[in-house]
């Protein structure tokens, strides 16, 4: 057994494809399969059920292999990092992806950061949540932030998830609305409503998922700009519906010309800001250090 079977058999459990793992590593699929088969031998069980159909899936002992494996690696990336402090770079570098909508925390972070890292050189990508994932995962960035909920259906194999902020969704209408004047609302109260929706996962996720559960609602316009729901809400055009922790600190909201009110009979979705990072990678003290800054600025929220 050697760290190369160990690259192996990590890449393909991330993608559940030897093809896949072989493109990304820059070796021939026979070469990984060889390996593995090699493995698989030495350690005396098998570690992927593989078929043309459904890929190279993980058997029950296999999981626990590439758990341990996950675990040498990451233990290899800190060797090598600690080697390099010995001879340490001007520029510490540091790449996030985020889902559209969390760009604003870590904005805030790497405005505190840069105060005590002045050098630092934080690259900020918005992307969806299954991007973000995948640039992940394949270690084209460090972290990323994302909402989430474990009734989404995400492949989140080889990610570790760590909830930030907990939030739960809400309607959000005019101050000028008959709904603004409600202690709650139920899905019934809104059925001849127009809703405006913000395009990202957490929202287009509820909307779909209320849609299918009750009756569609009329949709003024879905936005890629939050302005434009803001407001459309405080004129009275439309209603939407929002994790709370995503539009509190909007000044609309704040001001009260925008009214949040709880949507109650409807099954419970539970929604968290979390940060993602590889299962196999290994972060720099510098990404630490980042991350550290970062829950302290969602914290604040």
């Amino acid at each position: 057994m050697n760290l190369e079977h160990l690259l192996y058999i990590v890449e393909v459990a991330k993608y559940r494809s030897l093809s896949i793992a072989a493109q990304n590593l820059h070796v021939t699929q026979s070469g990984i399969s060889q390996s593995i088969t090699s493995l698989e031998k030495e350690l005396g069980l098998k570690i992927f059920n593989r078929s043309r159909g459904h890929g190279a899936i993980p058997t029950d002992e296999g999981r626990i292999i590439l758990k341990q494996a996950y675990e040498v690696l990451r233990k290899v990336e800190e060797i090598k990092e600690t080697a390099n402090s010995f001879s340490p770079t001007e520029v510490e570098e540091l790449k996030v992806s985020s889902a559209p909508g969390m760009t604003t925390f870590l904005v805030k972070a790497i405005a505190a950061f840069r105060h005590d890292y002045p050098r630092a050189n934080v690259e900020v990508s918005e992307k969806w949540a299954p991007a973000v994932i995948g640039d992940v995962r394949q270690h084209k960035t460090d972290i990323g932030l994302i909402t989430y909920s474990t009734d989404w259906n995400i492949n989140m194999d080889g990610i570790a998830f760590e909830a930030l902020l907990e939030g739960k969704p809400k309607v959000y209408v005019s101050k000028h609305s008959p709904l603004a004047f409600l202690s709650t609302i139920t899905p019934h109260d809104i059925f001849d409503q127009t809703l405006v929706t913000y395009n990202s996962e957490s929202m287009q996720c509820f909307v779909q998922d209320f849609f299918n559960e009750y009756k569609p609602l009329k949709i003024l316009f879905t936005a890629n700009n939050m302005d434009g729901v803001l407001q459309a809400i405080v004129e009275g055009l439309a209603i939407t519906f929002a994790p709370d922790f995503l539009m509190k600190n909007y000044p609309p909201v704040i001001k009260g010309d925008i009214i949040p009110v709880d949507l109650v009979n409807h099954r419970p979705v539970n929604i968290s800001i979390g940060l993602v990072r590889s299962e196999v990678k290994h972060l720099s003290t510098f990404a630490n250090k980042y991350i550290h800054f970062l829950k302290s600025e969602i914290i604040k929220n």
